[in-house]
């Protein structure tokens, strides 16, 4: 982690930071991952040094944003001198070094599962000619409230084995050694939030399908979305068309801000026995590919099996205008409730860098995205061509780098299902 502030406050980046920087864009290996913080005071040149490694296809840096991430960790009870001082515990979740001894990715809630959950409540309860779309995303954030309860009592008691070297380099840990149930200054629990995308594309196409133009009634889709749309290749098509965040379009992003509202508050007041907050994020981990396999097709035109898209990104195949039509949408709604970690990632073709001011361009869209609020990013530099051709003659592609999920890693060791992923998110689509 390079950059920040320090404890007091202080500008941290310094003359070492440039040079792991530099020595980063030299060596191109996938670690140690590079994490950058910065703000809305950050020069552009500091943001051009990190583009130079994205230019490099490594993946990396993950950009932090302090003036969201500090004030995060401040609501969920760290202090602020140790709230400046954080890091990141693996991917992309955040930590205070030697004092905290949270579990950042203890669980995670599928959206798009709980949307099918509410539709099928909502098409069973009534008629459908007495429904409204209220009444849907009622049911829906309800059903996030209700995962959520249930996570806190699925981890109401957790014990971790005692870790004596780690114990004695953090602050705490000793002095709650008789407490097995504690640790160290900071006890928190983190959990994911995936297919937000999803889930948002999913809610306004049931609104303009369904309620505004009324091509299928609820219980229809619902039928439908366990057939893979069969025998409607027109509904599908209405789906795939009707509005998708990702394209700075009010009739998305409005949702998106009320999903994030409900996500980032769903566990206030809740606590674990470890004295411990619950902090939701939008990160998604392995689940993208995971949780997309526990439910059918969605309505926003996507087939069962696809994965979602990994973390806090537009969903695959959703034509966007631009990453800069990205970069409002996703920053629309108020991200520090939902900081535990969850980068906007997105896929840049190499061929951005080939003008001489790409990495100025790519500089000013990362500085662009802080600017506007947003907590974390992180940028792919590849192209689909490249990808197919090394899923074809992996020899030829050895050393061939890309952004995972909060990880960067050699395109030719993944499994097939994480390749394929990237491939159809390679590139932002106009």
């Amino acid at each position: 982690m390079l950059g920040g502030v320090t404890r007091d406050g202080k500008c941290a980046f310094n003359d070492l930071s440039r040079l792991c920087l530099k020595a980063c864009g030299e060596l191109k290996l996938v670690d140690p991952k590079i994490n950058l913080r910065v703000d809305k005071s950050t020069p552009l040149s500091i943001f051009e040094l990190g583009t130079e490694l994205t230019k490099e296809g490594l993946g990396f840096p993950q950009y932090a944003n302090d003036d969201v991430v500090i004030p995060a960790l401040t609501r969920w009870g760290y202090a602020l001198e140790d709230a400046r001082d954080y890091s990141v515990a693996a991917c992309w979740e955040f930590l205070i070094p030697g004092c905290g001894m949270d579990i950042n990715n203890i669980d995670a809630v599928n959206f798009v599962g709980c949307l099918d959950t509410a539709l099928r409540i909502v098409a069973q309860r009534r008629g459908d000619a007495e429904l409204s779309f209220d009444d849907v995303k009622a049911e829906f954030f309800a059903e996030i409230r209700r995962r959520a309860d249930a996570i806190v009592e699925k981890y109401r008691h957790v014990e971790i084995l005692p870790g004596p070297f780690v114990s004695a380099i953090s602050t705490g840990c000793v002095a709650n050694a008789r407490d097995l149930c504690k640790g160290g200054r900071y006890n928190n629990f983190g959990i994911h939030g995936t297919g937000i995308a999803v889930a948002v594309d999913s809610l306004a196409s049931v609104r303009e399908l369904v309620f505004e133009k009324q091509l299928v009634t609820l219980s229809e889709l619902v039928t439908l979305l366990d057939t893979d749309f069969a025998g409607r290749p027109d509904l599908l098509a209405a789906a795939k068309a009707a509005p998708k965040m990702g394209n700075a379009d009010s009739r998305a992003d409005d949702l998106a801000k009320e999903l994030v509202d409900v996500w980032g508050h769903a566990f206030d007041g809740k606590k674990n026995d470890r004295g411990g907050v619950f902090r939701p994020g939008t990160g998604s981990a392995m689940y993208y590919v995971w949780h997309a396999r526990e439910v059918p097709a969605s309505a926003d035109g996507r087939l069962k099996g696809l994965p979602f898209s990994a973390n806090y990104a537009p969903s695959l195949d959703v034509p966007v205008k631009g990453p800069v039509s990205v970069v409002k949408s996703f920053t629309e709604p108020d991200l520090v409730p939902v900081s535990n970690g969850g980068p906007l990632t997105i896929e840049i073709h190499d061929s951005a860098f080939l003008e001489p001011d790409g990495v100025t361009k790519v500089a000013q869209l990362v500085k662009y995205f802080i600017d506007r609020g947003g907590h974390q990013m992180q940028i792919n530099t590849i192209n689909r061509e490249t990808l197919l051709d090394a899923q074809a003659h992996p020899e030829r592609h050895r050393h061939l780098i890309v952004r995972v999920w909060g990880w960067s890693g050699y395109f030719i060791e993944l499994d097939k299902c994480f390749q394929d992923q990237i491939i159809k998110r390679v590139e932002l689509k106009g």
